[in-house]
């Protein structure tokens, strides 16, 4: 069995017999398996589990015009996410009309899937982690919020891996600061460097 396999059939295994919280579909990881970089995200949203692919929504689209200003390649570069389920809520408006949306993982849900982001970590075995938004961060680094490292090369000495924090690509449709778009857009360059001195 492959190690892509190995990581399917754990995910929906978890992913079927979880029945706490309302979820919306899984997805699995994108990329090969060794890979020199390894973007770990949050949670899948609609279009992530529609196309069964991570980070091609809204915020995919911000995501891809990066990895193309620094010239990389999707089939070059694995990308994940802490949680592999889509977490959603149900809101029943006036009208009586149900919406879903997407909610933040909870920590049981992140905490689920624990062993098989640790089991894509060694497979991919990257020189790198970015880690996007604060989910992941708080997954594998001791900081708490993303404003207090981004864009700052962090050694994880349990994981022996560089640890990158940036903010989630979907950070860009929610602040429309052009101060907060130019800083990120710095934390991309800054990964470019680092990226550089490591691969």
């Amino acid at each position: 069995m492959s190690m892509e396999d190995t990581l399917r059939d754990k995910i929906i295994s978890l992913a079927e017999a979880y029945d706490e919280e309302p979820t919306g579909g899984w997805i699995t990881g994108d990329g090969p398996m060794p890979a020199p970089i390894l973007f770990l995200g949050e949670a899948p949203g609609k279009n992530e589990v529609e196309q069964k692919k991570p980070f091609v929504g809204a915020a995919g689209k911000n995501f891809q015009r990066y990895l193309d200003m620094l010239g990389l390649k999707r089939e070059e570069i694995r990308i994940t996410n802490t949680c592999f389920l889509r977490p959603i809520k149900y809101k029943v408006g006036k009208t009586g009309r149900q919406t879903v949306s997407n909610r933040p993982p909870k920590p049981k849900e992140i905490e689920l899937f624990r062993e098989v982001v640790d089991m894509e970590i060694e497979y991919t075995d990257p020189k790198i982690i970015v880690t996007l938004g604060n989910v992941p961060l708080k997954r594998v680094t001791p900081f708490k919020s993303i404003g207090e490292c981004h864009g700052r090369l962090y050694y994880n000495e349990e994981l022996k891996r560089y640890i990158f924090p940036m903010y989630h690509p979907s950070s860009l449709i929610y602040n429309q600061s052009s101060e907060f778009h130019k800083g990120y857009e710095e934390d991309w360059l800054k990964l470019k460097e680092e990226l550089e001195k490591l691969l």
